[in-house]
């Protein structure tokens, strides 16, 4: 017992670095003081200095005003809607049923009329369209000036594939107001006239994931042809009326980013995400794996908007042994949109629960983020004399076996 103490006593020196060793802040390439996505990623002082409204209005100070916009042309809502590949058209010709007809626009923005050449129709109106019909019936001598008479409405909004850029999650080539063949309304088909609900500016955002919580929402950018307009989406966010645009196969929506962090924008809205999912790893003692950590898949998907702190607790994280393995420390790992560098943000959970301006450094849950828990001092203490002991123990049982 006396050769296992002896053995045993040179390496509790050692103990004291856990301690130190686990607080050692994490060396990002930026300065998160100064530079960093959020101010609740900053580094926790010793002492509380700060409150939730210091750390937002160090936020919204690093905000930029709008850039200068180009030259835009107003468009709106209630604008005329015009005609897209994938629209479906009903023409009556009266007494004549062979071109009667359901029609729709094809790839190459015409329709097919019988035993004549395909009509360009997109980018007219449907009243547009029915006269451009009725002039190439009197063209192919189908009727004198006058006695045919053409009526053309719109049944159906086609598919509309338009490219989402700037301040979003996914920004690329989005397809919105596509419906399977089970979604399609036989009742609504027979019906005149067309209401593309998902055709809309606001749609195209959110299936592009959702704006960024440094998205300048009051100067969304929708470029069709050689035009841009300027459109106020903010108003959406506080439950207000907001030009709302139908939007047109090819348009371009770009959504300019203020390169500050607004709280506003990272809740649950229209324009934004309605939750996220995390990567998230709870190895800390008592478990020994995620499944032992009660970590499943509602563990890893929150609300948007949640924080650390609550992410922690839905991971088994906080609590336990408050003089032992309570006091345990986290790392999230998240990349900062504005310049693509990972941020390594570190907390020590028991202090930062205890904390009266906890608020200040706790940070949102971005989509993708990445949690990890590890185990307090004292557990990894406790962990170090086990496996020392383990090696020694295992030594002088294998000497004693060889003598």
């Amino acid at each position: 017992m006396r050769r296992l103490a002896s053995l045993l006593l040179p390496q509790l020196a050692l103990l004291p670095l856990c301690g130190c060793l686990a607080w050692q802040e994490p060396d990002n390439p930026g300065d998160l003081q100064r530079a960093g996505y959020m101010a609740e990623r900053r580094a926790v002082p010793d002492e509380p200095v700060e409150t939730a409204h210091d750390a937002t209005a160090w936020n919204l100070a690093r905000c930029t005003e709008p850039r200068t916009r180009p030259s835009t042309v107003m468009l709106d809502a209630a604008d005329p809607l015009v005609l897209s590949q994938g629209d479906l058209l009903r023409i009556v010709v009266t007494n004549d049923e062979l071109p009667t007809g359901n029609y729709e626009v094809g790839n190459d923005g015409a329709i097919a009329l019988p035993r004549m050449n395909p009509l360009r129709v997109v980018g007219m109106t449907p009243r547009q369209a029915e006269v451009a019909v009725e002039q190439r019936l009197v063209a192919a001598g189908w009727y004198r000036p006058g006695h045919g008479r053409v009526a053309l409405s719109l049944l159906e909004r086609g598919p509309v594939r338009v490219i989402v850029s700037g301040a979003v999650f996914q920004s690329g080539r989005v397809v919105i107001n596509q419906r399977s063949p089970q979604e399609t309304d036989t009742a609504r088909q027979g019906a005149i006239g067309a209401h593309a609900l998902t055709s809309t500016l606001s749609s195209a955002i959110t299936f592009a994931g959702g704006v960024r919580p440094d998205a300048d929402i009051a100067h969304v950018e929708v470029r069709r042809g050689g035009q841009v307009s300027v459109v106020d989406l903010s108003g959406i966010v506080s439950d207000e009326p907001v030009n709302d645009l139908m939007l047109m196969d090819g348009d371009r929506v770009v959504v300019p980013s203020r390169r500050c962090f607004q709280a506003e924008l990272a809740r649950p809205t229209p324009i934004t995400p309605p939750g996220v999912r995390a990567y998230i790893s709870n190895l800390s003692v008592p478990a020994n794996n995620n499944a032992g950590a009660a970590i499943g898949r509602d563990s890893s998907n929150f609300p948007y908007g949640i924080r650390l702190l609550q992410a922690l607790a839905s991971m088994n994280c906080i609590g336990g042994a408050q003089m032992t393995n309570a006091d345990r420390w986290a790392i999230l790992i998240s990349v900062n949109p504005l310049d693509g560098q990972t941020e390594v943000i570190q907390r020590r959970i028991e202090g930062l629960v205890r904390r009266r301006d906890r608020d200040a450094y706790n940070p949102v849950i971005m989509p993708n983020d990445a949690i990890a828990c590890y185990d307090s001092a004292v557990t990894n203490g406790r962990e170090l004399l086990r496996t020392l002991s383990d090696a020694v123990l295992s030594g002088s049982l294998s000497r004693a076996i060889t003598r």
